[in-house]
């Protein structure tokens, strides 16, 4: 779990994608909304297969171009 919280869209957490990009078994990758509008805004990736995330990336203005980019999960793991 990172030590930075980042900001997202809202509280909410609707995994619209979750991948296993390695395919390993694990998930690796998951597309999150936050804020219940149907749309990710919150990008969280697993680079070296440990289970734990280890890039979060937010989009807070939904243009495609992530705002916010931290090493771990920003505050924000996801449910394994």
């Amino acid at each position: 779990m990172s030590e930075e919280h980042v900001e997202t869209r809202g509280d909410e957490r609707h995994d619209l994608i979750v991948g296993d990009t390695n395919h390993d078994g694990k998930a690796d990758l998951w597309a999150s909304d936050t804020d219940g509008d149907g749309k990710a805004d919150l990008f969280q990736f697993d680079t070296d297969g440990d289970g734990k995330v280890d890039i979060t990336m937010v989009d807070l203005d939904q243009d495609g171009t992530p705002d916010v980019v931290v090493d771990g999960d920003g505050g924000h793991a996801p449910q394994i």
